[in-house]
C-alpha cells in the first residue's frame, strides 16, 4: 500500500505543526519552504485539516494555522482514513475480474489492509514527535 501524496503531506504538516509553540500561527509559505511542497497542495491540505478540526485556521492578513487538537488526540489511523479517498488494495470490479466469484485474494488483501490500519490505529501524532529535539533541528523549528 502506498499512501497518496495528500495523506503523506497531511501527516508532515501535522508533525510540523505539533512541533510549534501552541499559540504560534504557521503560514502556508513556511510549510511550502520547509518541505519544498506545492503551495496549492499545502493550501488544500490545510483547509481539509482545518475542516476536520485537526488544525485551527485564521484567515486574512497575518493569518495562518496552528494545531486544533493536541497531538495526543490525533490518531494516525483516523487521520489516514480521513485523508484517503479509498483504502482498498485491489478493485476487483475494475475491470470486471473473471475469477472474482471464486477468488480469495480480495479477502487476503482485506485482512492485510486491516492489519495495516490496526498498526496506524495504535499510534498518535504525539508518538511521531517523541524525538522533538531532533525533528525540530531538521525542520529548523525555533
Amino acid at each position: 500500500m502506498k499512501l497518496t501524496k495528500h495523506t503523506d503531506y497531511a501527516l508532515r504538516i501535522l508533525i510540523y505543526s505539533a512541533l510549534q509553540p501552541q499559540d504560534r500561527l504557521i503560514s502556508i509559505q513556511e510549510v511550502t519552504d520547509v518541505y519544498e511542497l506545492s503551495r496549492n497542495h499545502v493550501m488544500k491540505i490545510v483547509q481539509r485539516l482545518g475542516q476536520e478540526g485537526y488544525l485551527s485556521t485564521v484567515r486574512g492578513k497575518g493569518g495562518g494555522f496552528r494545531m486544533g487538537r493536541s497531538a495526543e488526540n490525533i490518531n494516525l489511523g483516523v487521520a489516514v482514513r480521513m485523508m484517503e479517498s479509498t483504502i482498498v488494495l485491489v478493485d476487483c470490479d475494475e475491470p470486471v475480474c473473471r475469477i472474482s466469484t471464486s477468488c480469495r485474494l480480495k479477502g487476503v488483501l482485506a485482512d492485510a489492509m486491516s492489519a495495516f490500519m490496526a498498526v496506524l490505529d495504535s499510534y498518535t501524532l504525539a508518538d511521531l514527535i517523541k524525538n522533538r529535539n531532533e525533528l525540530s533541528g531538521l525542520l529548523a523549528v525555533g
